[in-house]
């Protein structure tokens, strides 16, 4: 298991937890939950670009230690 911090762009994962500091409000603005397919389009470290549920989002470092993610395997 990883943080959305640490993924790598291209790679597909399944959100395994939301934790820590900004897990609710990616629950309750962005609908993000346990178990949704992750898709990471861009990640320099600092900040990310992810698709889910048909939607496309940036993200901060910050905010991206709170997702936990599984990779997927193909």
């Amino acid at each position: 298991m990883i943080s959305l911090e640490k993924s790598k762009a291209g790679q597909s994962y399944r959100v395994t937890w939301l934790l820590g500091d900004y897990a609710e409000y990616l629950k309750k603005t962005w609908n993000l939950s346990e178990n949704d397919i992750m898709r990471v389009l861009d990640n320099n470290g600092r900040s990310m670009i992810v698709t889910f549920k048909g939607r496309k989002l940036a993200l901060s470092a910050d905010v991206a230690r709170s997702v936990k993610l599984e990779a997927l395997t193909a």
